[in-house]
């Protein structure tokens, strides 16, 4: 078995989750990788045949096809292919596949009936010179300017193409999911962008022609439609740290029952850069289907009033659908990229070995869980063992969110750094996803409760003889990045650090990011110009005169969660100082750089942190 390399990410096929046809015999699902050569991604549609246990084999062309959608009673589905002017909005039909339409700003399709689809179209006018912009956001990671166009619900007529718009004129659609008749659509939508977490529920016929409000104000981020229909979201009773439960409510009136009475959110906010694509949208079949994040794993559980954990163990379920009492998913574990398997009563039947090569070609060390105590509060985590005896130089890595999550999903870059001979520290402080709204609400506590957790992992490290006291690092990007920052100003026991997509400063931040003017009132407390001090005190560049560790800072010019002014800033900074830092721009890059940028910036980015780190020996 070889080593790890930099570009094995591009080694691991990438899986997205399965969908099964209406009789749960026949299932599809996204499958791509990364092309060194061509500096893209490649994605098709593939199949499997459940009842004579055929497959997987490809179904479109590609390149980069996804998101199938199954005729309601019948065998084809549709599906988008993105392309150069767009989105193209094909259907497969047994052996071949046709388009039904171009358009420019496709963004999500779904099947209805026998001869509908809806869909949610970016509708507007794009300049091209002078920009006019009257709202905000004005733009979005991964997007791009978003001012001109507002995210419409359409009906889309698959013989003809034509289109109707569903959704009343100025609503912005989150989300949609069509009733099991084809009729009606239930719809999640913003009326104020100026306030992006106050979300309503509408329920709509398929024509747009009847358009009922149920609710407003709530947080709401998914919607499905089973018996009734279903939403995940909270009532903001706790800001952002709020548990996402799943509420089902007639399709005629708002009065919602919950279904996940558990302190612990639905979905999976676990760190990884092998995705193909996630989908853990609750699913009606007799009962309701749901992913619940616990911890450092993603379990499966079904609920008809009480839940009951399905699948459970050290694993992340990325996606599942259910039909005819038939369970398929896709899951990944710490040490096993993605994989599809179907949920039976002995357990899981693995139905894909796309990435068994690549495990039994490359050395792979299951890392170890990180427990430690803080103030009566376990903290947990894991720790990433590399070749040789201990005392390990050991990296502090911190997640982003702050309520995502380490735990037991494929990081290349873990494993790559401990195969470079650096243990990894990764643990999940408060503030993370997966411990209870009292573990992940850390609202004006930034650099305190968290920064504390962090500090003791190291010091619990140290103590247990793993990681060498003088050969110690930290790092992390997006929140990670804001503490990485945060951290050097605090303290000067790391050798060198790397802050990526980070944040210096709240102040500049809450004007110049797509979230910045709600998420930093959210999470700091009222806005600048109330607030200036509190602001002040929790960005890191009020701290940077206290900076004396070598400092490298990453950044793609095409961020816009944290704007690389935020890059910017913080360099300045430390080289009017007269400090130690370098600082390197991706252009045409987003946040997800790590995770889903072009492959050669993937491997560049991995090949300046490690240089960074052996530069500091």
């Amino acid at each position: 078995m070889r080593s790890i390399l930099l570009e094995d990410f591009s080694k691991i096929v990438l899986l997205g989750p399965p969908k099964l046809r209406y009789d749960g015999k026949y299932l599809s699902f996204r499958a791509g990788r990364a092309l060194m050569d061509d500096n893209s991604y490649e994605y098709r549609i593939w199949g499997y045949d459940l009842e004579r246990g055929e497959g997987p084999r490809p179904l479109t062309k590609g390149p980069s096809d996804g998101n199938p959608s199954w005729e309601p009673d019948g065998k084809r589905f549709l599906f988008l292919r993105r392309v150069k002017e767009g989105s193209e909005l094909l259907v497969w039909s047994e052996t071949e596949e046709y388009r039904v339409l171009k358009h420019q700003g496709i963004q999500t399709v779904r099947w209805a009936s026998k001869n509908l689809a809806l869909g949610v179209f970016k509708e507007g006018e794009k300049e091209e010179d002078v920009l006019t912009i009257k709202r905000i956001p004005f733009w979005f990671n991964g997007e791009g300017w978003t001012y001109w166009y507002v995210p419409e619900l359409k009906g889309i007529d698959l013989n003809t193409g034509e289109t109707w718009r569903i959704s009343p004129e100025g609503l912005h659609v989150r989300d949609f999911a069509p009733s099991p008749d084809g009729m009606k659509v239930a719809f999640l939508a913003v009326k104020d962008t100026r306030k992006p977490l106050e979300v309503s529920l509408f329920v709509s016929d398929i024509y747009g022609e009847d358009v009922t409000e149920l609710v407003t104000g709530w947080q709401l981020r998914q919607v499905s439609w089973g018996d009734k229909v279903g939403v995940v979201g909270h009532d903001r009773r706790r800001g952002l740290a709020t548990n996402h439960h799943l509420y089902v409510t007639p399709p005629d009136e708002w009065d919602p029952v919950d279904l996940s009475p558990l302190d612990r959110s639905l979905g999976n906010s676990m760190n990884s850069d092998v995705r193909g694509g996630m989908d853990t949208k609750p699913k009606w079949d007799g009962r309701w289907y749901f992913v619940v994040h616990d911890g450092m794993s993603a379990h499966l559980y079904v609920s008809d009033g009480r839940p009951e954990l399905l699948l459970g163990g050290e694993l992340t379920v990325e996606g599942f659908d259910v039909r005819k009492g038939r369970v398929v998913l896709s899951s990944m574990k710490v040490d096993e990229p993605a994989e599809i398997y179907e949920l039976t009563g002995e357990g899981l039947r693995k139905l894909t070995s796309f990435n068994e090569g690549f495990k039994e070609r490359v050395k792979l060390r299951r890392p170890e869980r990180f427990v430690y105590e803080v103030e009566g509060q376990e903290v947990e985590g894991l720790f990433y063992r590399p070749e040789g005896e201990p005392p390990y130089p050991t990296v502090l890595y911190v997640h982003g969110g702050p309520a995502t999550a380490f735990g037991h999903a494929f990081m290349h870059e873990l494993h790559l750094l401990r195969e470079r001979g650096y243990a990894v520290l990764a643990v999940n402080p408060r503030g993370s996803e997966g411990y209870g709204e009292d573990f992940r609400d850390i609202r004006g506590k930034w650099g305190e409760v968290d920064f504390q957790d962090l500090m003791r992992a190291v010091d619990e490290a140290v103590k247990r003889g793993l990681a060498d006291a003088d050969k110690l690092y930290v790092m992390g990007g997006s929140y990670g990045g804001f503490m990485t920052n945060w951290i050097v100003g605090h303290t000067d026991r790391f050798k060198a650090a790397v802050t990526m997509r980070s944040i210096s400063n709240f102040i500049s931040d809450f004007g110049t990011t797509d979230i910045g003017y709600f998420f930093n009132p959210e999470q700091i407390g009222g806005y600048p110009w109330d607030n200036f001090q509190e602001y002040w005190r929790r960005s890191p560049i009020a701290y940077v005169a206290n900076v004396r560790t070598p400092l490298l800072i990453i950044h793609s010019l095409n961020d816009f969660r944290c704007w690389y002014d935020q890059a910017l800033e913080l360099f300045t900074a430390l080289k009017v100082l007269g400090r130690e830092v370098e600082l390197v721009l991706f252009p045409e890059e987003d946040h997800d750089l790590s995770r889903k940028g072009k492959p050669k910036h993937r491997v560049e980015r991995l090949k300046r942190i490690i240089e960074w780190l052996e530069k500091h020996p």
